[in-house]
């Protein structure tokens, strides 16, 4: 049997006291043996240290001092971690259950695969289930050619995307710090120039949607990754991915569960790198 990888897993903060203790729960809650967690507070005046002081017994490393801004946390996180798998969660969204369990088997049983995502999950502020959505499908060359915002074909959701370390460094080893809304993006079109994303279908993480998340407002996201498609176009593309989905996303690389034999199945899908 294939020994589980250590993990690297870094949760950004500031003033998010509401629900960091949820966010720290749903990860160490899970018992993972090889695990790095690592959380980077921007010196909350919230009560959040004290959430994290109360965790600290089951931390890699934490820190709560002035920072430059999320992207900054994440590099330094990142940098005190030596974990073969990476990933981040945002301070308000959370782990599903089993889900670091699940990303150690997938990445112990697959050394071909670099990166991973899981479906698309969404909750509210009491952690309510308010939408579930299987993606059009991940390739490679329309990820590398920025089309995977939410005028075009729908988000890569951070919350639930893992990599290997051997990613991370080939693709320059940073999130782009100037960036402050799109550095997830702009991490996976460095991504994509070297790998295929796999969706792993079903959930890893949920997202959680409040009022006052900074996302609230795409209107900088939109600013940032220079996308020239008007908001008006998401009326188009949402049914149209809704209708193309069914057919489109059996063709994209995915891992599947195999009930009769307990374990991943992998699906490699189409090769579409000549068409761009």
């Amino acid at each position: 049997m294939n020994t589980p990888p250590t993990i690297a897993l870094v949760t950004p903060s500031f003033n998010q006291a509401a629900y960091l203790g949820r966010t720290l729960n749903s990860v160490i809650g899970q018992g993972y043996p090889h695990l790095e967690y690592v959380v980077m507070d921007g010196a909350s005046t919230d009560g959040s240290v004290a959430l994290i002081e109360a965790a600290a017994h089951a931390l890699h490393a934490w820190e709560s001092q002035p920072d430059g801004g999320q992207a900054d946390a994440i590099n330094r996180g990142f940098a005190c971690t030596s974990g073969e798998i990476m990933g981040w969660l945002n301070s308000d969204d959370v782990l599903l259950p089993d889900c670091l369990h699940t990303i150690g088997d997938i990445f112990a049983q697959f050394p071909q695969i670099m990166w991973i995502t899981g479906l698309g999950l969404t909750i509210d502020a009491a952690d309510r289930v308010i939408q579930t959505r299987t993606p059009f499908g991940y390739f490679k060359p329309l990820i590398r050619h920025g089309w995977y915002h939410g005028r075009g074909l729908g988000f890569v959701r951070q919350e639930g995307t893992f990599w290997r370390r051997a990613l991370w460094e080939q693709a320059g080893g940073y999130v782009d710090e100037p960036r402050h809304m799109s550095m997830d993006y702009d991490l996976w079109r460095r991504f994509a120039v070297y790998a295929d994303l796999v969706t792993v279908e079903q959930p890893l993480a949920a997202y959680r949607v409040h009022d006052l998340q900074k996302t609230a407002d795409l209107s900088r996201y939109y600013a940032e990754i220079g996308t020239r498609l008007p908001s008006w176009t998401r009326a188009i593309t949402l049914p149209m991915r809704a209708v193309l989905t069914p057919l489109v996303f059996p063709l994209s690389p995915r891992l599947t569960w195999d009930g009769t034999r307990s374990r991943w199945q992998f699906h490699p899908g189409a090769t579409f790198e000549r068409a761009f």
